[in-house]
């Protein structure tokens, strides 16, 4: 999301504001504004009658977003007020904590979301860029510009704006309440007594994990678009207890899974793949396509669903215990059983988008330009590589172990439903030289799968029920010793997701580690068929 905010500010105007910067170490941030009174008396003013003109003058590292001398006259204005003295000294002492966090954050630290430190008011800041009259500017919160940023003095940074911040007033719920497009919605959040959970500010929160919380509600209009015309409409469809208070009613966990664990605005939703809700268990995906934020827009067993917009003009609400969005879709929690997931792990997007190269000649990814979903540890990356030979007429060869290479590789399955399978890796086996060896831990989120892998080492070739036995099995058809599925154990996979399966070198090196699919296949499931033509066709048990 920070090169979309870069892009917007790049590229979106005909003309940009230009942005002052300025550096003084002779001066602390109450010394600047002293400097300055033409710009900034008003705003000294209201640190005199709170007392920070203090702690700002002496050593620190605060960034202050300082509005000018016309900024604090419109806000007087707006409170009706003729002068600073007549508001409220706490209200002052708020105001003045909500301009300041405690770190240096210049704007080239900004992205499209919240600040990656709280304010000293305890609510968070959020940046983006506008666009108006051809004119591109830097935004704070959506209530100020910046006309001046990276002002650094001797104990952080200033950046001037041309309207005074105003935190958040009410929590989710009153937000949601107040709102009347969002009147079902809201009486679902309180049949259910989630009304309480989303009205606790941060600091009386006794549950942390709870302190912030992100809400995607639906509006009326969404929700009658989806048939639901009142809440006794949604309470009929979800409600199978009749107690929607019951943590296990469907009702109950419909609006769990609306609501996700800490305050994320739309950048920090894309930024990862998924996100955990109240309903146990249980996330949403997310990903960005071109500036749309989609959620639970996936692939599932070879099937596409479509997924769910969040408005981005509706969202990035800040609330004083989190942030609203409004999804555009009406979404619930899908009831899914354990399938078998067979991923030719050299289909992805980036190598999909080369037309050039995909099914067609060897790829080699640098560690500056690795698909998203792959990562591994230094020094090399891997190599997409074409072989007529191998399902899909694709792999990857992927460089482990010993010096110049890789000592693990992490690649992001595919959507796998909860549940237990059995993990078969599939390779050709391929020694670099005739003492080559690589010995590999696999892992799943972390946790060690009970047998190691070596891509070194061939089949035991036998009969099919006797190399099941052994933790074997063809995965090609017509059928070759020279690739092998090996069966490197069970994993619990706990939420319905993608997750993260690990290849860490434990012994050996070489480059020609060559990996065509990973079979996740349900434990209680036939585990040796399909297998697979080189075009991808499975060919099922005879």
């Amino acid at each position: 999301m920070r090169i979309v905010f870069i892009c917007l500010l790049l590229l979106c105007s005909c003309k940009k504001v230009a942005i002052v910067s300025n550096t003084t170490d002779e001066v602390n941030i109450t010394g600047y504004l002293q400097l300055h009174p033409d710009k900034f008396s008003s705003f000294l003013k209201i640190i005199s009658i709170t007392g920070d003109e203090g702690f700002l003058g002496v050593y620190g590292a605060y960034t202050a977003f300082v509005p000018d001398n016309d900024a604090i006259s419109a806000y007087l204005q707006l409170k009706g007020k003729g002068a600073v003295e007549n508001i409220d000294v706490q209200e002052l002492k708020d105001l003045v904590k909500f301009h300041l966090l405690e770190d240096t954050i210049s704007t080239s630290s900004f992205s499209d979301g919240k600040l990656n430190r709280l304010t000293m008011y305890g609510q968070y800041l959020i940046t983006g860029a506008s666009n108006k009259d051809g004119v591109t500017r830097i935004t704070v919160n959506r209530q100020a510009n910046i006309i001046e940023s990276n002002i650094r003095v001797g104990n952080g940074i200033i950046h001037v704006i041309d309207h005074v911040l105003q935190p958040a007033v009410y929590t989710l719920a009153a937000m949601i309440e107040n709102d009347p497009r969002y009147s079902i919605f809201s009486q679902a959040v309180k049949e259910t007594g989630l009304y309480d959970t989303l009205n606790i500010l941060p600091v009386a929160n006794t549950d942390s994990s709870r302190a912030w919380l992100t809400v995607l509600a639906e509006s009326d209009s969404v929700l009658k678009n989806a048939g639901f015309n009142s809440y006794a409409d949604l309470k009929a469809r979800f409600s199978y207890t009749g107690d929607p208070k019951n943590p296990d009613d469907s009702l109950h966990l419909y609006v769990d899974y609306h609501i996700l664990y800490g305050v994320k605005y739309l950048a920090d939703i894309v930024s990862s793949t998924s996100h955990n809700t109240l309903a146990p268990l249980e996330v949403v995906t997310s990903k960005l396509s071109g500036q749309t934020v989609l959620i639970n827009d996936d692939t599932f067993n070879g099937i596409y669903e479509p997924g769910v917009e969040l408005n981005r003009a509706g969202s990035d609400n800040a609330a004083s215990n989190g942030v609203l969005h409004a999804a555009m879709g009406h979404f619930s929690i899908k009831i899914r059983n354990p399938v078998p997931v067979y991923w030719d792990v050299a289909n992805f997007p980036e190598i999909r988008n080369l037309p050039a190269y995909f099914g067609k000649q060897n790829y080699p990814f640098a560690l500056t330009n690795m698909p998203k979903d792959i990562t591994v540890a230094g020094p090399s990356a891997m190599q997409y590589t074409v072989g007529s030979t191998y399902v899909n007429g694709d792999f990857l060869q992927i460089p482990l172990g010993g010096p110049n290479r890789s000592a693990w590789v992490e690649l992001r399955t595919p959507l796998l439903v909860r549940g237990k399978y059995k993990v078969w890796i599939c390779y050709r086996t391929q020694k670099q030289s005739g003492s080559s060896n690589n010995v590999n831990q696999i892992s799943v989120d972390g946790e060690p799968l009970q047998r190691t892998m070596n891509f070194t080492t061939s089949m035991p070739v036998s009969s099919e029920g006797e190399m099941e036995a052994q933790g074997w099995k063809w995965f090609t058809d017509p059928v070759s010793n020279g690739w092998a599925g090996r069966q490197v154990g069970t994993i619990e996979i706990k939420t319905t997701d993608r997750h993260l399966i690990r290849f860490t070198t434990l012994q050996g090196t070489q480059n020609t580690n060559n990996l065509d699919m990973i079979h996740f296949i349900p434990q209680d499931m036939d585990q040796l068929y399909p297998r697979f033509k080189t075009d991808g066709t499975p060919v099922p048990r005879p």
